[in-house]
């Protein structure tokens, strides 16, 4: 962000929270179009007469400020409740792992230390390669070692989390703090029944790395939980860095046109570094879609509005960044590995549980 843009938005984030000091004495208004504003020979000049050029340009400057003020608002609140939920859940795992080196007369460090995470396979290690082979660009031999070491790392924080969770159940643990929860318009693309426990709405960019990683991830997920788990895809092209991602984005409309969507959408992040319109074209023939309506569809720009009505839609939720989800409205950003999307689908199933279980004893 520039200097001058984000000493601008510091004074609009200052008076959304009452820093009246830190404003200037008056605001800029904007002249009628009659008023005069400025003289030439003697001659008032009305302001109608130098702002066709100005106007558009205000107004994009005003959307633009809009939009970060509305990501700097929901950032800082989601960053809050993030925070607070890490604190509530990292004390009850203290509880549970204290009460349990009691238990066994050891300490909570020589229990978390005997943990032992499942061995990663020279498979596993391929397999994510293949999984990834558009965004790494590497021969398999380059990368295998820092592909190992990634997923080792993953493995072992899975195993923690496993542990803990057994703990949790074993001292029957639960965080009973609701979190930050946002109203997010389902609607899109949809896998999974609609009667599901657990809504995921995704905003997604075709052409974002990390958006490649997520894909797979959630369709094991839903393989899990068939009938508990829905997810609604939207688009969230991020054209200043992805200059295909509209594209991209278009052609899953189109696509589902035909009622192909989400096969367009896997074949998309299987196959990200070739998202060019006459590549588009060529998957769309591959799976079998009508060439000339999908063809006449892509060209003419029939599936924009619908894409920028999603972009809009995640520009209000403050989204800066994909992938960006909402787990039935709690914020889940960026591409979390399998388990942790398990554990908060399992939270979110235990809390309905719960309500569930007051409601029938009242």
């Amino acid at each position: 962000m520039k200097g001058l843009d984000f000493c601008r938005l510091a004074v609009c984030f200052s008076l959304a929270n009452g820093a009246i000091g830190s404003a200037p004495e008056s605001a800029v208004a904007t002249p009628s179009s009659g008023t005069a504003v400025a003289q030439v020979n003697g001659k008032p000049l009305a302001y109608a007469e130098v702002s066709a050029d100005s106007d558009a340009k205000l107004a994009q400057m005003q959307r633009k400020y809009e939009i970060q003020l509305k990501q700097l608002t929901l950032g800082d609140e989601r960053a809050r409740s993030g925070l607070l939920e890490n604190r509530i859940e990292d004390g009850v795992d203290k509880q549970v792992l204290t009460l349990e080196a009691s238990a066994r007369k050891s300490s909570p460090e020589a229990l978390l230390q005997s943990v032992k995470p499942r061995t990663v396979s020279d498979e596993q290690v391929r397999t994510f390669y293949e999984s990834q082979q558009s965004q790494i660009g590497q021969p398999f031999a380059d990368v295998a070692p820092q592909i190992k070491q990634f997923l080792d790392k993953e493995a072992a924080a899975e195993a923690k989390d496993n542990y803990l969770s057994s703990l949790r159940k074993k001292y029957k643990a639960a965080v009973t703090w609701e979190p930050l929860r946002e109203k997010v318009e389902a609607r899109g693309p949809q896998r999974g029944p609609n009667d599901a426990a657990v809504t995921i709405i995704e905003f997604s960019d075709f052409q974002c790395p990390f958006c490649g990683r997520l894909a797979p991830v959630l369709r094991d997920l839903l393989k899990e939980y068939p009938t508990q788990v829905r997810l609604l895809f939207r688009n969230m092209p991020l054209t200043a860095v992805h200059p295909n991602a509209q594209k991209a984005a278009e052609a899953g409309v189109c696509a589902d046109s035909q009622g192909k969507f989400w096969s367009m959408h896997d074949l998309l992040y299987a196959e990200q570094n070739s998202l060019s319109t006459d590549a588009l074209k060529e998957k769309a023939k591959r799976l079998d879609l009508d060439s000339a309506a999908f063809n006449d569809c892509l060209d003419s720009g029939r599936g924009s509005a619908a894409v920028n009505s999603d972009l809009g839609a995640g520009e209000q939720l403050g989204i800066s960044s994909t992938p960006a989800a909402f787990l039935n409205g709690r914020f889940v950003g960026g591409a979390l590995p399998l388990f942790q999307w398990r554990g908060l689908v399992d939270d979110e199933l235990a809390r309905i549980a719960r309500r569930g279980s007051r409601q029938d004893q009242r």
